[in-house]
């Protein structure tokens, strides 16, 4: 009421609308020209806008539902948006749309990052594997006496390519240790490709003594 009247009295002087806001800002009163044409014209200021609250949540519900939804994504932070409505609505019996997950986590201030996992085994650039031979054929190399070889573990896990986080830093996930897996080993060569040797269990970890004995069974007798 106070700056309502301030407002009228300094239009009553013949202030423009604009010079009323400047004025009005000197005092740490932060009002726009519109504003102060509103209250002139006896429309009064706009109505604060009122709080979040989803439709499809209840009202009493919603901090219950928020909870969750923040535990849901503290355990594991790669659940997708259909993952989170179906245990929202397993736990608390409400079915939440998409926008409400959405709304929720904005509030939560997760963050939508790309996952990156530790590696326990160092991962060569294959890219300057590439640029080496394509610079050895065009110095005429044919490769008809070579065999290039390589390996690959399969393992059994979720691999999820995007989270929600709270921090970048915890985008990053370590390694996943003793998950089930095999090791596949094989090469190829102008003659075609070599027999695939697959390890299971502990015989997969692969050191020096195990890569000659990969060789001695997979490797000399083919390439005779």
């Amino acid at each position: 009421k106070c700056i309502r009247g301030d407002i009228r009295g300094m239009r009553d002087d013949g202030m423009t609308y604009r010079q009323i806001a400047q004025d009005l800002r000197r005092r740490k009163h932060k009002i726009s020209a519109s504003t102060v044409r509103r209250i002139i014209i006896n429309k009064g200021l706009r109505a604060p806008r009122r709080p979040y609250a989803p439709r499809s949540v209840p009202v009493a519900l919603h901090p219950t539902v928020k909870r969750l939804v923040d535990k849901i994504y503290e355990e594991e932070s790669t659940r997708t948006t259909n993952e989170i409505i179906e245990l929202v609505e397993e736990q608390t019996g409400v079915k939440v749309t998409r926008d409400v997950v959405a709304n929720i986590r904005e509030e939560l201030e997760l963050n939508h990052y790309r996952v990156r996992y530790g590696h326990s085994v160092r991962i060569v650039n294959q890219l300057i594997r590439m640029v080496y031979c394509e610079r050895m054929l065009d110095s005429g190399e044919q490769y008809l006496t070579h065999v290039f070889t390589d390996e690959t573990y399969i393992q059994l896990g979720k691999n999820a390519r995007t989270c929600f986080v709270k921090s970048r830093h915890d985008a990053t996930h370590p390694a996943p240790k003793h998950v089930p897996k095999i090791l596949l080993w094989g090469g190829i060569s102008v003659r075609g490709p070599s027999p695939i040797k697959i390890l299971r269990g502990k015989d997969s970890i692969v050191d020096s003594g195990k890569y000659q004995w990969i060789l001695h069974e997979s490797y000399l007798d083919w390439s005779r």
